[in-house]
């Protein structure tokens, strides 16, 4: 399979690490700092500079980038990705996202998957990325109702391999909700 990272940030650059180091699958990688992408490259997380050109030819699409970025560059590349791929942001918010996208997916003959990895450091950038670091960790999927679950078994299987040891499916609503207090509560409170 060919998967695609966009943004090779701490969780994108430990993604392409972990696909790349760990699976038979092939990651081409970009990023909006040249230096991230040329790291990428050096250290073997990515075999390849992903351009726009290239979305047509990758299997699975992973947008590692903020919300309303994920949300505009899947929108502004949605006639680019390959009929039948699946694109995947992770971002921590996810209504937000999924609302934007099903429709989109739809029109342009790709599916869209939500999900959010359970796993991160207090530092972000490529040069802190780890295969390591989704050992142990839980993924959470937020498929549509319609998502075919070939698609959710092809995800769950990668995540399984590159070290996640629970797969869960939310809605996006459910998603939001928990994280809101599990996680980001905590960080209004330690800031207060």
């Amino acid at each position: 399979m060919l998967v695609g990272i966009v943004g090779l940030g701490l969780m994108g650059g430990s993604l392409a690490k972990a696909i790349s180091f760990g699976t038979e699958h092939t990651v081409w990688g970009t990023n909006r700092s040249e230096e991230a992408v040329r790291k990428a490259l050096f250290v073997g997380a990515i075999q390849k500079e992903l351009s726009k050109e290239d979305l047509v030819n990758c299997d699975l699409v992973i947008v590692s980038l903020y919300p309303q970025a994920s949300v505009d560059y899947i929108k502004e590349n949605a006639h680019l990705f390959k009929k039948g791929a699946i694109v995947m942001d992770i971002s921590g918010v996810k209504r937000f996202v999924c609302d934007a996208l099903y429709e989109i997916s739809k029109e342009n003959g790709f599916v869209f998957l939500g999900a959010h990895p359970m796993a991160g450091l207090h530092l972000s950038g490529f040069e802190h990325s780890t295969a390591k670091i989704f050992n142990n960790s839980s993924m959470i999927l937020t498929p549509y109702e319609d998502t075919p679950w070939g698609y959710i078994n092809t995800v769950k299987e990668l995540f399984l391999k590159i070290g996640f040891t629970n797969i869960q499916m939310s809605t996006p609503e459910e998603h939001d909700r928990i994280i809101a207090f599990t996680s980001q509560l905590a960080h209004v409170v330690s800031n207060a």
